[in-house]
């Protein structure tokens, strides 16, 4: 299911947040996969979340693992919401069977689930600040899966809000070439395959210059549509 060379239990770092930061709505990018949940079970909704779930780490293994799963049923139901948070150096493969066993076991169609994750990116550290180091960093994006009984058609999404991918950073355009280089091919890569499993990137929302498979250098704004 995932990349066995990256190390998916080592802690998240403390980056330096120096040519890039927290920008609020930075970029999100959006799915909307082809499936009728009309007239199905519990358990075959409940079943699509399991599978789009498992789809979904995969296409993002080389950039993401995710560290806290909340899902839920209909505003309606009675059915009390489920948090699984995973801790750095406990086994994350069984973390992810824990969350997969409680989605197929949930007594209640699932309406929405939602992945806070930790990114494997470049940024510079205090033990490294002139050479880009590759590591976990937490509080970078988030993954979001919605769909059920009452839903109707499924959407995916993921967001980001941060220039960690962008070429300069907000509100001082500090310029952030180096790690955008660094970086935007994994963010490139991650969403490429999503789509190869969901089907195409229909909402893209950010940035200027953000575009279906992250951001555009500057120089390519105005050759490419954009939002």
């Amino acid at each position: 299911m995932h990349n066995q060379s990256i190390d998916k239990t080592v802690p998240p770092i403390e980056p330096l947040n120096d040519t890039w930061g927290g920008k609020k709505d930075a970029g999100s990018w959006g799915v909307t996969p082809s499936f009728d949940f009309t007239n199905l079970s519990i358990q075959s909704v409940n079943t699509w979340y399991v599978n789009s779930l498992m789809e979904t780490l995969n296409a993002f293994s080389d950039l993401a693992r995710v560290w806290s799963v909340f899902f839920y049923p209909s505003p309606e139901s009675e059915i009390k919401r489920v948090v699984l948070e995973w801790k750095p150096g406990d086994s994350y493969e069984k973390y992810l069977k824990k969350v997969l066993e409680a989605i197929g076991e949930y007594s209640a169609a699932i309406e929405g689930l939602e992945m806070e994750v930790d990114l494997l990116v470049f940024v510079r550290t205090q033990e490294s600040p002139n050479q880009p180091v590759r590591a976990w960093v937490r509080n970078l994006g988030n993954l979001v899966i919605w769909g059920g009984l009452e839903y109707g058609r499924p959407y995916l999404f993921f967001s980001i809000n941060h220039t960690l991918f962008y070429s300069f950073s907000y509100p001082l355009g500090e310029d952030n070439s180096e790690l955008y280089s660094l970086n935007q091919p994994l963010l490139e890569n991650a969403l490429r395959r999503w789509e190869e499993r969901f089907g195409p990137i229909s909402e893209v929302e950010g940035l200027k210059g953000i575009y279906e498979y992250g951001f555009l250098p500057e120089e390519k704004w105005n050759t490419k549509s954009t939002n």
